[in-house]
């Protein structure tokens, strides 16, 4: 953990201090007990949710908001924060975190007896109005019941019912314990990426933002009434679904994949995995018939073939589905290239 942490446990990490990664392209995230996290193009994430709800339905969008609210309760348990009341303009430290996951304000609404409160972003709306309720859980002490008023592509409206029953009288949500990384760390650098004074990442004029690797897991969960159905080789409907959504927000952000060899993947690896926190390609064997690559990652695979899918369409053209599995604690994707 950084020195700086040590000696301020209640000071806010920022950049590289907060950030760190690793030897196998995992990015590291010390507010949330050095869980790995992927720094995103908050497009990327929007058109990744769209695609989601285009394959599931609207309602995976708010199981998302489930999810969302989930990863950020586990969060919140693992920091130092000790925001209370109802007003995030009081929170120390709340503003730089929120911004910094991708969102811009959040702020209360008082008309006469009622309040509501109104979060702005540039992720999905979703992920702003879950993230924000679970603060504000947090905050106040008391489980809350949620309404999302009105909501626009950027603007959600929350409208909120504090129940009765304290938190304090039920069991505590579980510790969550730290994540021990393995090898070296060293200071996150990302040529052009640039962490704002009061929150906010920014690269080449476009919005980041933090997304949580066990942010999928909980929307998984939350969405196992959407997507049960079985596939074949034991591929899930969530994880087609989603395979398909990361490769179709890659092809959507307009990247480029120029391939001449094999040693070019090693390029497409370091700019496109290891960079933002996906993992490291690792091996790749290329025939006429096959490509297949050996991926160290922290994420799921179908997330992986996922994004190795999209870098496939960009350099070829075509869309195939690839076949994946675990193997050795790596992720192996295969590509039919006769299709």
């Amino acid at each position: 953990m950084n020195l700086l942490w040590k000696l301020f446990p209640n000071r806010r990490l920022q950049g590289e201090d907060r950030f760190r990664s690793t030897h196998h392209g995992s990015i590291l995230d010390s507010e949330r007990g050095n869980s790995p996290i992927i720094i995103m193009k908050s497009d990327f994430l929007v058109s990744l949710a769209d695609n989601m709800a285009t394959q599931l339905g609207p309602d995976v969008l708010r199981t998302l908001r489930f999810a969302a609210s989930d990863e950020w309760r586990e969060t919140l348990e693992q920091s130092v924060f000790s925001w209370k009341g109802d007003d995030p303009g009081k929170w120390k430290g709340f503003d730089r975190f929120w911004r910094d996951e991708g969102h811009y304000d959040a702020s209360i609404i008082v008309d006469g007896a009622l309040s509501k409160y109104v979060v702005e972003t540039t992720v999905p709306t979703p992920i702003a109005a879950g993230n924000f309720a679970a603060a504000l859980e947090f905050a106040i002490g008391n489980p809350i019941r949620v309404g999302v008023e009105t909501q626009s592509q950027h603007t959600a409206f929350l409208s909120i019912q504090v129940k009765e029953r304290i938190l304090g009288d039920t069991s505590p949500p579980p510790k969550v314990d730290n994540y021990t990384p393995v090898g070296i760390l060293t200071p996150l650098y990302i040529d052009g990426l640039e962490f704002e004074k009061e929150g906010g990442i920014r690269r080449l004029g476009q919005n980041y933002c933090v997304v949580p690797i066990r942010l999928f897991d909980h929307w998984e969960l939350a969405s196992t009434s959407l997507a049960k159905t079985a596939y074949n080789h034991d591929k899930t409907t969530w994880e087609m679904s989603l395979c398909t959504a990361v490769s179709t927000a890659f092809v959507e952000s307009g990247e480029l994949v120029f391939i001449e060899n094999e040693e070019s993947w090693e390029q497409v690896s370091s700019l496109y995995f290891s960079r933002w926190g996906f993992g490291k390609i690792h091996h790749i064997q290329a025939s006429e018939d096959s490509l297949i690559f050996t991926v160290k990652s922290d994420a799921n695979p179908c997330i992986v073939a996922g994004l190795l899918m999209g870098c496939v369409h960009r350099t070829t053209g075509k869309k195939i589905y690839p076949e994946w599995e675990i193997m050795d604690d790596n992720t192996s994707v295969k590509f039919d290239m006769t299709q």
